[in-house]
């Protein structure tokens, strides 16, 4: 019997099916996406403007009261073309496909996989600005982690089986371990004695462990002597938004000491409490508002501070997200940080609770080149996943090159959905 070669579409359809299966926190967030750049064309730096629903207040009584119909736009932008590079020759496509797949496409589409996880992981880390628990102390009781459900929630988050925790995994262990002893229904106890894993839709979430969880070095002050304080001008609202929508806002602080805020940090301001977007009413007992460093800033000496934050601090109008409290001329900034007024960072883990809207993956089908010997894309539009695979002969070096392709890109589409718990 003769031999069969594999084809370019038995190949790339064996590297979807490995990238598909490799993923882990990408395969929990929205993918709806990837369509809309099939006009734009597949090119690193198209964006397609994701469109978020109008909010309303409306009016009590019989009078008319007209509203402005504002809609907002969140940029997704295609930012990163990935690809693994290796070759295999004539003989290699006798192999079986298994064989084929076991030694030259999992190895490759391992690494793409890896690397598209972590991104979203790095760029959902960043984009986080509700956050529960104590960076360098894993949080093993329920409690943190429902305390975290509660806060999305808060924040409109429906409760329609999407939401995920992805945990990296020494926090999965010392949760499954301290819960072992709670009453479970037999088949998640089972799962999680025989798996070492908390099941699906435990405590109201879907727990992924990811060894790609991502770590938050937090910000401190320069000296091991000076207590480093922050304060902000509560009376002013430097910074804040009184009507309108943005997604970021500028605030200037002033700080007693040298100090360093890193992107990804995140603070509060006294007597500045967050407010669920439908009823614009604070939520939670005395909660404070949660705002994220969106870039790294340092300062010498005391002074003043200007830094970049999310949310934006709007204070009225349909897309208010803050109540402002008793002012008085400064309020005390917090930022969460053990190392504030110590010359040393606090490294830690952090685990995300997310509902499947608040951050999306859009991954493009790349053109497939003319003139090359071998080449190919297979897509999955259900899995949002795109992969492209190009094998040519190159007469300068006698050998025949593979390289296999990924574009992608990602945003926070509703960041608020979405709560980072520290270990």
């Amino acid at each position: 019997m003769a031999n069969t070669y594999l084809t370019i579409s038995m190949v790339t359809r064996e590297a979807l099916m490995v990238l598909k299966n490799e993923t882990v926190f990408t395969t929990e967030i929205n993918r709806d996406y990837d369509d809309q750049f099939g006009i734009t064309g597949a090119k690193i730096g198209a964006v397609v403007n994701v469109r978020k629903p109008a909010r309303f207040i409306g009016t009590t009584g019989p009078a008319l009261g007209v509203e402005d119909f504002n809609e907002t736009y969140v940029p997704v932008v295609l930012t990163t073309q990935f690809h693994v590079d290796t070759q295999f020759t004539e003989q290699d496509l006798l192999l079986s496909v298994d064989e084929f797949s076991d030694r030259i496409i999992q190895p490759g589409i391992a690494t793409i996989a890896n690397r598209v996880d972590r991104d979203m992981l790095v760029m959902a880390k960043n984009a986080t600005y509700n956050i529960v628990g104590v960076p360098g102390t894993p949080a093993t009781g329920l409690l943190t982690y429902l305390n975290a459900g509660a806060l999305i929630t808060a924040e409109a988050a429906p409760r329609d089986g999407r939401r995920s925790m992805t945990v990296e995994p020494f926090t999965g262990a010392a949760i499954v371990d301290a819960l072992k002893g709670l009453f479970i229904p037999q088949g998640t106890i089972d799962q999680q004695f025989k798996k070492g894993l908390m099941g699906r839709d435990s405590g109201g979430m879907n727990w992924r462990e990811d060894q790609n969880v991502v770590n938050q070095t937090f910000g401190f002050g320069a000296s091991t002597t000076t207590a480093v304080t922050l304060s902000y001008n509560s009376v002013a609202a430097a910074g804040s938004i009184s009507t309108g929508w943005a997604s970021s806002t500028t605030l200037t602080l002033t700080n007693s000491a040298a100090l360093t805020l890193n992107q990804g940090d995140t603070f509060t301001i006294a007597n500045i409490f967050p407010v669920n977007p439908q009823n614009r009413q604070a939520y939670g007992s005395n909660r404070l508002r949660s705002f994220v460093v969106n870039s790294t800033v340092s300062a010498a000496a005391a002074g003043t501070i200007t830094v970049n934050v999310s949310p934006a601090l709007i204070i009225g109008g349909q897309f208010q997200n803050c109540a402002i409290g008793a002012t008085s001329t400064t309020a005390v900034v917090t930022p969460l940080s053990l190392a504030l007024g110590a010359a040393s960072a606090v490294v830690s883990p952090q685990n995300i609770l997310c509902h499947r809207s608040a951050f999306t993956l859009a991954m493009a089908d790349l053109p497939i080149p003319r003139g090359v010997a071998f080449s190919g894309r297979a897509a999955d539009k259900k899995a949002g996943m795109s992969v492209r695979i190009v094998r040519q002969y190159t007469i300068n070096n006698d050998s025949e090159p593979c390289r296999i392709d990924v574009l992608y890109g990602g945003a926070p589409l509703y960041p608020e959905l979405s709560c980072r718990v520290p270990a």
